[in-house]
């Protein structure tokens, strides 16, 4: 057998399966068909039975821990018994574990596995339009209003400089010697006079008035179903700031023609449900900025080619330095 660090993208999630099949055993359903849908930083399979379905996520980069995992789900327990808002629902194993361990043959130690009831549907990036935006924005008003009032089991990781992600998962690395060569020209400078230029958007923040948020309610973990939006993929939640959370939702489509008309629904929705969290006149954009930088390392940790995510990334930051700072 092949060993698991030769193996391809492709070949490791092939491996994965017989790891998925032993999870479903500690379910209390009977599958009748399981197919991987993709994969990133999770591996994802649809499990089929006689009269449902279901998503099994199977940890592949093992780039969250078992307490990030316990809170996600303790909010999606409580969103679900609290409210009525739309997002993804929790399986429990047979036992009642809202997660179970799993190991195969050829896949090195064990990994986490968490089950869901499928979300039909497809992204609302998919379909983008003022009318999704504004739902969207009432959504996420929902989400805040809630969180500001969830007590979790753990502490998040929590959202106040720059890098907040731990550091054994996600390591500060743009500044080592041997990624010099990524940051020639104005790079570096570029890097650094944001980190600066951030940081004051952070320590304005009311430590106090910090909540649970989402951490990642992007246009691709939210699905559209008919009438419906449905929120998925808490796994990133965060101890943060509703504004905070606005520029992640808001941070992918600025170079959408329609990113203005998006942005306004967006605002006109969340109103509807709740105040608007965004302080003053720049600071979604220093915030968005924050998540640029981070990304930067994030692409760097992963390794491949970076040239075409850097050209935009940089792009941009210059752009945020000459507008607001």
């Amino acid at each position: 057998m092949k060993a698991w660090d030769d193996l391809t993208e492709r070949g490791k999630f092939r491996r994965l399966r017989p790891l998925a099949v032993a999870a479903l055993q500690r379910y209390d359903i009977v599958p009748q068909r399981l197919r991987f849908v993709g994969g990133f930083t999770n591996a994802l399979y649809r499990v089929d039975t006689s009269d449902r379905a279901y998503a099994l996520r199977v940890d592949y980069m093992q780039d969250h821990r078992d307490t990030d995992v316990d809170i996600e789900v303790a909010w999606l327990d409580a969103l679900a018994a609290d409210t009525d808002l739309d997002v993804c629902r929790i399986v429990h194993a047979a036992d009642g574990a809202p997660w179970v361990m799993a190991a195969a043959p050829g896949v090195p130690g064990e990994r986490r596995v968490t089950m869901f009831e499928w979300i039909p549907g497809k992204p609302i990036a998919d379909a983008l339009s003022p009318e999704r935006y504004h739902q969207l924005g009432r959504l996420a008003a929902g989400l805040h209003r809630h969180g500001a009032g969830f007590v979790p089991p753990h502490r998040p990781m929590e959202w106040n400089k720059v890098f907040y992600w731990p550091e054994e998962f996600d390591p500060v690395v743009h500044h080592l010697p041997e990624h010099a060569h990524h940051f020639t020209g104005d790079r570096r400078q570029v890097l650094e006079q944001t980190i600066a230029a951030v940081q004051p958007a952070f320590d304005r923040l009311d430590a106090a008035a910090a909540q649970v948020i989402h951490g990642d309610l992007h246009p691709w973990n939210v699905h559209a179903y008919r009438k419906r939006l449905i929120a998925f993929d808490f796994e990133d939640v965060a101890w943060g700031h509703p504004a905070q959370d606005v520029a992640i939702t808001l941070f992918y489509e600025r170079s959408n023609p329609m990113y203005g008309e998006l942005r306004v629904a967006f605002e006109e929705g969340y109103r509807t449900v709740a105040l608007w969290p965004v302080a003053y006149e720049g600071e979604l954009e220093h915030f968005m900025a924050a998540r640029t930088v981070m990304f930067v390392n994030f692409v760097l940790n992963l390794g491949g080619d970076q040239t075409e995510f850097y050209e935009v990334a940089f792009s941009r930051l210059r752009q945020f330095l000459a507008t607001w700072t």
